[in-house]
């Protein structure tokens, strides 16, 4: 593992630098900045999770959904994001096993994440409690490495 200059972190899989990593860390930054005015309610699932992420804010709103497409992007390019955290690195090496419906409505999005493995389920759960905490505490939860399952801690190292 390469120890980043700027960062404590460890990156296992690069640092993004190209336009479409800034756009969608640009996205990411606004949501954190501006978390209080975000809502995510969830319902865990036997096999994943039913969500809605909303703002009031129709301007926030849009990002929330530009957000979620650019994610969705990353996803099946393996473009991944918070290379030093290993929830994130287990999320991307196990993408192919997770089904996400999304659809957009007028305040943000619904989301709908299975998976059929009880490991990869896990991870759901986890990538859940993350994105709650990243609505509660903004960018301080985002400098925090994510929960995670212990075998994911085990196999990726922690942050």
């Amino acid at each position: 593992m390469k120890k980043d200059q700027e960062s404590a972190h460890y990156y296992q899989r690069g640092r993004g630098s190209d336009a479409s990593h800034r756009r969608d860390q640009a996205l990411f930054q606004q949501l954190l900045a501006e978390h209080r005015a975000l809502k995510r309610v969830s319902e865990l699932l036997p096999n994943g999770i039913r969500v809605q992420t909303t703002s009031e804010n129709p301007e926030l709103a849009k990002v929330i959904q530009t957000h979620v497409e650019g994610m969705k992007i990353r996803f099946a390019h393996d473009r991944s994001i918070r290379s030093w955290d290993p929830l994130f690195i287990a999320l991307f090496d196990y993408r192919h096993d997770i089904q996400m419906v999304y659809h957009n409505i007028p305040t943000g999005v619904e989301a709908v994440l299975t998976a059929d493995e009880p490991k990869v389920i896990e991870l759901i759960h986890a990538h859940n409690k993350t994105l709650h905490q990243f609505i509660d505490y903004g960018f301080e939860a985002s400098q925090n490495p994510s929960p995670a399952p212990d075998w994911a801690k085990a196999e990726y190292g922690s942050a």
